[in-house]
């Protein structure tokens, strides 16, 4: 099987479970919400890997029009479902994130990509990507597009299996970050964990200017546990410094996840 192959099997099997993880309070949730409503314009959202629903769901019920597309037909399935359960009426389809074309779909005014770039171990495919995601920008549209960072697997071990690390096969991701650099293989599924210092070049080639680019889970993700568990009091403590710290590019190590928002250049 091919990546995509592989990725689309994994959450064809896991569905359920992409949707549970987010139950709940998650920093990485609770942080990407407040930065969607700071930046989020007009009434249209298209979610491009939007997996089972859980932000598509989300918008829905704040008054978005939200089209969801993702490359699992379990994610899809399941997030129909969700969408009946939690009355909402946004639509979804199965498609690869790579062409979109076989939709038809319109013009939105917002467009996010939070899942597709996870997966897609070449950069070029990561471009096309981005570059059909702005074929359905309205302008001055919004694109909000996540990553994984070169960190998060580190921050995984430390935050929940410390002795794991010893077995971890693919040691040569430490290789990279020592090396300032990405690396892609087999994770969770197949997936890219990207330097942070190759987003911003990377949108610039794509033509969109930054309007922020943060990290998701803020500065607990090395603690994501037992934070997430922790009492409320202390829950909001840590949120309120990853919200006054979260875009500081010093502190992209503390997140499992960044997310770049951003607005097409004004051609020259």
């Amino acid at each position: 099987m091919d990546e995509a192959d592989i990725v689309r099997e994994n959450y064809d099997i896991n569905a359920q479970a992409e949707w549970k993880r987010l139950e709940g309070f998650h920093f990485e949730f609770e942080i990407t919400k407040r930065y969607l409503k700071k930046y989020l314009k007009g009434k249209t959202v298209l979610d491009i890997g939007g997996g089972p629903g859980r932000y598509s769901v989300y918008l829905a019920k704040m008054g978005y029009e939200v089209t969801l597309v993702d490359l699992s037909p379990g994610n899809v399935a399941l997030a129909k479902s969700k969408f009946s359960e939690y009355g909402v009426s946004a639509k979804a389809y199965v498609c690869d994130a790579r062409d979109l074309s076989p939709l038809g779909l319109g013009m939105f005014d917002n467009v996010l990509i939070m899942g597709p770039l996870y997966h897609l171990f070449k950069e070029e495919d990561r471009m096309r990507c981005v570059k059909e995601a702005e074929k359905h920008l309205k302008d001055g549209g919004v694109l909000f597009a996540s990553f994984i960072t070169i960190t998060a697997g580190y921050n995984f071990y430390l935050d929940e299996n410390p002795c794991g690390l010893i077995s971890e096969p693919a040691m040569d991701l430490f290789d990279r970050m020592e090396k300032d650099e990405s690396w892609s293989g087999s994770a969770f599924t197949q997936a890219t964990f990207i330097n942070p210092g190759e987003i911003l070049p990377f949108f610039e080639r794509a033509g969109f200017n930054k309007l922020a680019l943060f990290g998701q889970e803020g500065l607990t993700a090395p603690r994501l546990t037992l934070l997430e568990k922790s009492p409320e009091k202390v829950r909001n403590l840590y949120l309120d410094i990853s919200l006054r710290l979260c875009e500081n590019p010093r502190y992209f190590a503390y997140s499992n996840h960044l997310m770049f928002i951003g607005e097409r250049a004004a051609e020259k």
